[in-house]
């Protein structure tokens, strides 16, 4: 594992070697540009004071979700004397989000064509749960997930994570808070922890490294609704090992159906007393099931 903070230039004047001197700081991540104009004034001598002495780092792109080409080809312009030492990131939140993971996949394939490095993914992990990342899934992933907005005092071992990050399989870096405290800086910082070692971190600079290929997505389960319901009472999915056999492959989750199927008879049971005649107590719980 590696502590790392992202600065852009709302950090300027930032002493990043007092940050190193007196903190277990292994990194940073600059942003380097913005749209297809805009560069951050602090990247140059920022990332040319870490590359210079040896610190893992790291360079963003801040995506506007103007022209995916023409952006890519920007932050490719200015980052280029650094490909291969330091991870490029895409960070896609903001307006992009409007234009959805399609412009991304514009974006980051025109970068890998310039580069041929798969640049990291930087998103909230909510945007990861709403949109669709299955055709992205050979980039490494970088999610923000905070707890709180609580100050938070030095690097955190274990920042508190929770939920699935698929269709990836994993995620690469973790930024757990906007909130970080550190010494040497007054300000605010966003903390981060990369799940690897130094050599993972040049290994996915230089392309040399990709994410395990994410499993495949798991089918939705169908809803017991009164149809499915109605059907299993009338006997077509038969009954025992045979009707759990038959729901699971229709889609349906056999335990659910069950459940139910149990609600409709304590229904029923309640209504017993109003039924009159000679009426089928089957066929009361199944006008139920209709009328639910």
């Amino acid at each position: 594992m590696m502590n790392l903070i992202d600065i852009s230039s709302w950090q300027k004047g930032i002493d990043l070697q007092s940050l190193f001197a007196t903190n277990p700081l292994d990194g940073v991540i600059v942003k380097a540009t913005q749209g297809a104009s805009y560069v951050n004034p602090e990247y140059a001598g920022w990332v040319k004071w870490l590359s210079d002495h040896d610190k893992p780092f790291g360079f963003y792109h801040y995506c506007d979700g103007a022209d995916a080409d023409a952006e890519a080809t920007h932050f490719y312009n200015t980052v280029k004397p650094y490909i291969g030492k330091g991870i490029p990131v895409a960070d896609y939140e903001g307006e992009a989000l409007l234009k959805g993971t399609s412009w991304l996949k514009r974006f980051l394939d025109r970068f890998y064509a310039l580069s041929g490095v798969r640049a990291m993914i930087y998103c909230s992990l909510s945007v990861v749960r709403e949109q669709p990342f299955y055709d992205l899934t050979d980039h490494p992933l970088w999610i923000a997930q905070y707890a709180d907005m609580a100050t938070v005092y030095g690097f955190l071992d274990h920042p508190w994570q929770k939920g699935s990050v698929e269709p990836f399989s994993s995620y690469a870096m973790h930024q757990y808070t906007s909130c970080g405290r550190l010494n040497g800086y007054s300000g605010n910082l966003d903390f981060d922890q990369f799940n690897g070692s130094y050599s993972t971190w040049l290994e996915l600079a230089r392309g040399e490294a990709t994410p395990a290929p994410a499993p495949a997505p798991t089918p939705a389960v169908k809803p017991a609704d009164p149809v499915i319901v109605s059907e299993v009472l009338a006997g077509k999915y038969g009954i025992g090992a045979e009707r759990t056999s038959k729901l699971k492959a229709a889609g349906y989750d056999p335990e659910s159906v069950q459940r139910k199927i149990n609600e409709l008879y304590a229904i029923g049971q309640s209504c017993k007393k109003y039924i009159r005649g000679n009426e089928n107590y089957l066929n009361s719980i199944m006008w139920i099931v209709r009328a639910l």
